[in-house]
């Protein structure tokens, strides 16, 4: 925790984060357009490969990947943008249930709702935070549109037992959460299809809330 309140540090601290945040939107830009012609090509690929329709296990690999990708990077990314707006930082428990909510929101099969998103960061009309938002949702939706081209058919798992010991058949923690410590909710919900689970659920632990304010 930065305890120095000296205005020049804090404003060297400020334009250093500004700086790497830009570098960070600038390479996303250039992920996100080598992203586009992935998918296109794979997806016409697939349409005429008659003999890979029977074969969904490294399709569903590669888009559970895609997706944990994304939400590791750029709702990750979100919630510090908006941990960061706050005087005081948000507590690790904050920080996971913002995740939370952001997974609820851009991974659903409805289309995001972006005014809802913003309001949750409280992110002001232009402002970096209003374009990284609009900017994740185009992200999820060319990633979810290309599985639905290729044809793929899943369904993410949010069940959970709140205040039970960790499952690892189908659980990790959440960041650096203590694995011996009973579950509290789900941060990022499992990746499930074909009855494979290709995406483990990341919970959020007990010790983790209790040692938030450390």
């Amino acid at each position: 925790m930065i305890r120095d309140n000296n205005p020049d540090v804090l404003s060297e601290i400020n334009e250093k984060l500004n700086s790497i945040l830009l570098r960070l939107d600038q390479l996303d830009g250039q992920v996100v357009g080598l992203d586009e012609r992935f998918h296109e090509v794979l997806a016409r690929w697939t349409h005429y490969r008659e003999d890979l329709t029977g074969d969904h296990d490294e399709m569903h690999r590669g888009i559970a990947e895609e997706l944990n990708s994304f939400v590791s990077q750029k709702l990750l990314r979100l919630a510090y943008m908006r941990s960061r707006a706050t005087l005081s930082g948000l507590t690790r428990r904050q920080t996971a249930q913002l995740m939370s909510s952001l997974c609820v929101a851009y991974l659903g099969p409805a289309e995001t709702d972006l005014i809802r998103v913003r309001r949750m960061l409280k992110a002001r009309k232009g402002d970096e935070c209003w374009q990284a938002a609009g900017q994740a949702a185009l992200q999820a939706k060319k990633i979810l549109a290309a599985a639905r081209v290729r044809g793929a058919e899943f369904s993410w798992d949010y069940a959970c037992d709140e205040g039970f010991p960790l499952d690892e058949e189908i659980q990790q923690v959440w960041s650096n959460c203590d694995p011996a410590s009973d579950v509290s909710f789900v941060v990022v919900p499992g990746y499930v299809a074909d009855g494979e689970r290709y995406l483990l659920q990341q919970v959020f632990t007990e010790t983790a809330e209790a040692g938030a304010e450390a």
